[in-house]
């Protein structure tokens, strides 16, 4: 019970957060561009960052890998903003889980979302018998679709990491776009009918390890938009820092001078909440 009790503290102790240069940043996915620019305008209006990215530091190095906010980041970038706050999280943190999340794709039919998929000459495409989704036959699995009427199908492909994350990003390719596509962490079939309208299908991801997302990374590849779901230890958010501070030409110490004692500021005035159980956002 004790190191129950440790442990729940070490959670409750407050996030590392940082001002760093916004080009030490690596990205290990592509950002939505309908997305970022729809941040971009909310940026604009808001002049300030509500929530900070996510980045991991790993094996020693300086590098800090874009984990979480890809959007955002891209949307200062094109804002012209050169430093940006982060949460940072060591990769390898137990506590760091690596999950994946689902497309709810809409606007399709079957055939016209099959036939699509057939195009792409490298992945086999197979009507599987199952009418429930699992990944226990890793192997050359990219992905599973599931749709509207149950059916399922499975995609594979040969090859290694790099080829493989090159047809993830065609099969994706397929029904890119805002309104055809929302990231989802479930597949319940009638919860995705009764929440999307016009939907057609599920696609689901195998996961992405942490080891393959360095190696991702180090081979200046990037994932397709919207693979990629981590569950933080903890998350730090509504810091809402002004944008000025971040565009402002002043040495990254001072900002992170001028961070460290908006901090302590609020330590003091019991301004900083802690929730531990899950919680759902619905402003964001």
């Amino acid at each position: 019970m004790q190191l129950q009790d440790d442990r729940r503290l070490k959670i409750g102790e407050l996030p590392d957060l940082k001002i760093v240069p916004i080009d030490d940043i690596l990205f290990h996915e592509e950002p939505d561009n309908e997305r970022s620019n729809s941040l971009m305008i909310y940026l604009q209006k808001e002049a300030r960052l509500k929530n900070p990215p996510i980045v991991g530091y790993y094996n020693g190095t300086s590098r800090l890998i874009l984990l979480d906010g890809a959007n955002r980041v891209t949307a200062l970038k094109k804002l012209e903003i050169k430093d940006v706050l982060v949460q940072r999280i060591d990769l390898f943190d137990e506590d760091l889980l690596f999950l994946h999340w689902h497309h709810a794709v809409e606007k399709f039919s079957k055939t016209d979302f099959l036939n699509k998929l057939f195009l792409i000459p490298q992945i086999s495409i197979e009507q599987e018998s199952s009418d429930m989704i699992d990944f226990t036959d890793n192997g050359d699995l990219l992905s599973k679709i599931q749709f509207h009427d149950g059916q399922i199908y499975k995609i594979t492909a040969e090859g290694d990491l790099f080829e493989k994350v090159k047809l993830l990003k065609e099969i994706t390719d397929v029904y890119r776009g805002f309104s055809y596509m929302d990231r989802v962490s479930y597949t319940n079939l009638s919860h995705l009918r009764r929440h999307y309208p016009d939907f057609c299908a599920v696609v689901c991801f195998k996961k992405i390890s942490k080891d393959d997302l360095i190696q991702i990374v180090e081979k200046n590849m990037f994932l397709p938009s919207g693979i990629t779901r981590i569950i933080l230890p903890k998350r730090a958010l509504r810091l809402n820092v002004p944008l000025d501070i971040l565009r402002f030409d002043a040495p990254i110490d001072e900002k992170n001078h001028w961070l460290q004692q908006r901090i302590t500021l609020q330590v003091q005035d019991k301004s900083i909440r802690f929730y531990y159980e899950p919680t759902f956002l619905f402003d964001e």
